[in-house]
């Protein structure tokens, strides 16, 4: 039986958008990615930080580090995973598109 995380896509949206400023795609169904300032898909100049799986009840399944992941392996957050830790996790990846963004 799978692990049923605790964290709900509501209570998630509030926290990253409360402490981080990320923003959503407006056209998403079911997955969500979350943005830094502004929605950029174009693959050289993507502001896409998060993007969120949710299960059938609309509890985080997993989150996949987009500055982190590349084509061929992606880096997940699994739950459970506490706010204190995702709060790290998150200014992480934010800072590492900091650098990347940087070296353009």
């Amino acid at each position: 039986m799978a692990r049923r995380s605790g964290m709900t896509k509501e209570d998630l949206h509030t926290f990253l958008s409360t402490h981080f400023d990320l923003v959503v795609a407006p056209v998403e169904r079911g997955a969500r990615s979350y943005f830094l300032g502004e929605v950029v898909w174009h693959p050289s100049t993507t502001t896409r930080i998060l993007h969120v799986q949710y299960d059938a009840d609309a509890h985080v399944s997993h989150i996949r580090l987009c500055v982190s992941s590349d084509n061929n392996n992606s880096v997940l957050v699994r739950p459970p995973v506490d706010w204190a830790e995702l709060r790290q996790v998150v200014a992480g990846e934010i800072a590492r598109y900091g650098l990347r963004s940087d070296g353009r």
